[in-house]
């Protein structure tokens, strides 16, 4: 029998540092690590969370406000990472935190919900940069880190880890602090380029849109950051559906707005995962929109149309994100049956839409919608509400009718010369026998 010999599979911890942060942008980077302050600020409440109805009711909770700071200062040489949510333990920190995906032990996830396979934290300070220190203050002790990215990546360790020290039990400002120095050269050339803090608030503001005033605030670089807020009509269409762990929640109306057109940036499918916004805005095929059978290609009239699709689950890898939590998993199964409960909640609205507006109705009036849409309430509220049914009004009885018919030319050309008009045409001479024929023979309307 031929011997056996053991070749050499050990994972190279540079080549994993870098297939881990080389697929995910800098602005979801960032995002990772405000899902770390996130889903601490969610554990006391996790309980509270677990279908989509529980979410309309946190929504409906007028006793809870945010209670949760978390401050975010980007420089080009350090970034720093503040939250009042309680901090980490040591113990939590030692056995969960800084493994690169989640283990079995499920009462240990029990309470994330933004928090999917283990790898977030990690891979947003790999991409953001060499020098790493946390500092997080616990009620039952905290700890210290403080690691060298490419030390740490050179050492040849049979078990990978982290050296982390405990810290004391505190009573006083709980929670966690994150600076990052030596920041990658590409990552201060972003910072640099004077578009990209605009545009991580602007990003920050659609995919918190749930949490923010209510959970959480966010500051970035001192000024807080406003939600993405806006609403939909009451008269909107809705389904659910349970699909194994996961429950959802759909509904599509037309937006409402406040003296303006309808804009392009708030229209299509706005999609969230336990309460994080996935898609926004959605207009692609990747929502149902011109692909094939699904809803038609989306165009300016489609632009009041507003659609939600609300996912909720205990179980976060059971959610149809992708790993960055900035798509959809295409191939999920929960995904698939989502997209035909959209395609059909969806058709009742672009097909209303359809039946109202010319192909250049670029600039659609909200003024023209308002009493079908109803009085507005928040695009949040709408996607975990009960189901309900979207009511298109009556349709007009039409105020005219084409009348149209044939007549001998040499009559046609009798009526020109008795009227002394010979350059009146048919349809002129049509019109003022009609309206000849209305007022002495049938006589005025009283």
């Amino acid at each position: 029998m031929t011997e056996k010999i053991e070749a050499d599979a050990r994972p190279e911890k540079r080549l994993f540092v870098s297939l881990i942060t080389r697929d995910i942008s800098l602005a979801d980077a960032f995002l990772d690590l405000l899902d770390n302050s996130i889903n601490a600020a969610i554990e006391p409440l996790a309980s509270r969370l677990k279908t989509a109805d529980d979410y309309q009711r946190l929504l409906a909770d007028t006793k809870l406000s945010a209670k949760v700071k978390i401050d975010l200062t980007i420089g080009s040489t350090k970034i720093v990472v503040r939250d009042t949510a309680g901090g980490i333990s040591a113990d939590t920190a030692k056995r969960h935190v800084f493994r690169f995906g989640r283990d079995d032990d499920a009462s240990a996830h029990e309470s994330d919900r933004l928090s999917v396979y283990g790898i977030g934290l990690k891979r947003a300070l790999f991409k953001c940069g060499n020098k790493i220190e946390i500092v997080s203050d616990h009620r039952d002790g905290g700890f210290e880190l403080k690691e060298n990215v490419r030390r740490w990546a050179a050492e040849k360790q049979e078990q990978w880890h982290f050296d982390i020290t405990p810290r004391k039990p505190a009573k006083n400002d709980l929670g966690t602090r994150i600076t990052i120095t030596e920041l990658h050269d590409d990552v201060v050339r972003r910072l640099d380029d004077g578009l990209f803090l605009p545009q991580l608030r602007e990003k920050i503001a659609s995919t918190y849109s749930y949490f923010i005033g209510r959970i959480v605030e966010i500051s970035v670089n001192g000024k807080d950051v406003e939600k993405e807020s806006f609403e939909i009509g009451e008269n909107y269409t809705s389904e659910k559906f349970q699909s194994g762990k996961v429950s959802c929640n759909i509904a599509a109306g037309i937006a409402s707005t406040k003296g303006e057109v309808f804009r392009d940036r708030t229209a299509g499918w706005f999609v969230f995962c336990n309460g994080r916004t996935v898609l926004y805005a959605d207009k692609s095929q990747l929502t149902g929109w011109g692909a094939g059978a699904a809803l038609p290609i989306f165009q300016p009239k489609h632009r009041p149309f507003l659609g939600t699709v609300f996912f909720v689950s205990t179980d976060t890898e059971a959610l149809p994100w992708t790993t960055t939590k900035g798509s959809i998993n295409e191939e999920s199964a929960v995904w698939q049956e989502a997209r035909r409960h959209m395609v059909k909640v969806g058709r009742v609205i672009t097909g209303f839409l359809d039946g109202r507006y010319t192909e250049d109705s670029a600039g659609i009036a909200p003024s023209d919608l308002q009493s079908v849409s109803g009085t507005g309430m928040s695009v949040l509220t709408a996607a975990v509400a009960r189901t309900r049914q979207f009511k298109p009004p009556k349709a007009a009885r039409p105020k005219t009718v084409k009348i149209q018919y044939d007549a001998n030319v040499a009559d046609v050309h009798r009526i020109q010369n008795y009227l002394r008009r010979s350059s009146m045409s048919g349809s002129d001479v049509g019109r003022y026998t009609f309206d000849y024929f209305l007022k002495n023979e049938v006589g005025e309307d009283k």
